[in-house]
């Protein structure tokens, strides 16, 4: 049995060359990367395309009427109008950890080593984690600055917040919302009322109504009280409203419950309980889904440093240095397929 990396040996990691102690925290690395369960990853369609890939990748929402028309006698059948509505551009940005490993470290408590590999090995996946999920965060927004002070676009295709009441067509005057009205908090009649968004206000580039099924209710962990309406809501037997309990739940198991737990946050990931009663209702399955692109041009890896003529210790410093890296951009070209509450 592996032994987890909360339980590293210090006296054996202190007693190896450089080698074996590089190779045995690639392997911590790698292990925890096989575990490591993404609570977002459902948000996104992830596209690797590798690291010599062009820095930028556009993703284009295609529309196409969704009727055919009439046919008399002997007349060629009407041509279905197709266009591009919205594109959306991911920029590649590089983010990157650095684990020094010193002198009095080495020899210190076993805890302290142990924590800082801890940290270290889960640094790069959290950021991506944290970026995925401030797609939520700062859906009624248009931008924010993030932890280390770089602008981050968070608009859709159309120019605005992921979440608003006027989101433009691209051919047509009409515009469509998927913000539920007055923002309740969860509850039966609130998810209803999403529900009939995604029925009456989730709209093609041509005006009409998209036939698309949520498949998510999204709740955050920052509201126990939420997230508990939610399970009541999609796992009991019988009506939550009802006192009888020969009254069926129709929304039994209807949705997946995702609880994310980085929504409720600020932008250096600080929480941010006026945020901690939204809900989201999501089609996150099949083709006909949320358009959230997740590219990726350097999946999470670890660079460990050659060990060199003085075994892997800088001369200067007395240092053990190691490097964990990831390159990757998300983007959302339109609100279709994604409503929200802001519940306070």
């Amino acid at each position: 049995m592996t032994t987890p990396y909360t339980q590293v040996d210090n006296t054996y990691l202190n007693s190896i060359t450089f080698g074996g102690y590089s190779d045995n925290i690639e392997k911590i690395y790698q292990e925890f990367l096989q575990v490591y369960k993404e609570e977002s990853a459902m948000l996104f369609m992830s596209e690797n395309v590798g690291e010599y890939a062009e820095t930028v990748k556009r993703y284009d929402e295609q529309d196409m009427n969704q009727y055919a028309h009439d046919k008399a006698q002997g007349v060629d059948a009407s041509r279905l109008a197709f266009g591009v509505g919205y594109t959306k551009s991911v920029y590649a940005f590089r983010y990157g950890a650095q684990l020094n490993i010193s002198y009095e470290m080495r020899v210190a408590k076993r805890f302290e080593l142990s924590k800082a590999i801890q940290r270290f090995v889960t640094s790069v996946p959290s950021r991506m984690e944290l970026d995925r999920q401030h797609r939520l965060t700062f859906s009624n927004a248009t931008s924010y600055v993030n932890m280390d002070g770089r602008v981050v676009d968070v608009t859709c295709g159309d120019g605005l917040a992921l979440i608003s009441a006027v989101h433009p067509l691209a051919f047509t005057t009409t515009t469509f919302s998927n913000l539920v009205p007055a923002s309740p908090a969860l509850s039966v009649t609130a998810l209803e009322s999403g529900e009939q968004l995604f029925v009456t206000d989730i709209l093609d580039n041509f005006g009409l109504p998209v036939v698309m099924d949520p498949s998510h209710l999204i709740t955050l962990r920052q509201d126990p009280n939420t997230c508990r309406v939610a399970a009541q809501i999609l796992r009991s037997t019988t009506l939550v409203t009802q006192a009888n309990p020969g009254v069926v739940n129709t929304f039994e198991q209807k949705y997946e419950l995702m609880q994310l737990s980085r929504v409720a946050t600020t932008a250096t990931g600080a929480t941010d309980s006026t945020k901690s009663k939204w809900w989201f209702l999501a089609a996150l399955k099949g083709i006909n889904r949320l358009q959230s692109h997740e590219t990726i041009w350097e999946a999470p890896h670890m660079n460990p440093a050659a060990a060199g003529s003085n075994n892997g210790v800088d001369p200067y410093n007395d240092d053990y240095t190691f490097g964990a890296r990831a390159r990757y951009g998300h983007a959302i070209t339109s609100g279709r397929g994604i409503v929200a509450s802001f519940a306070s």
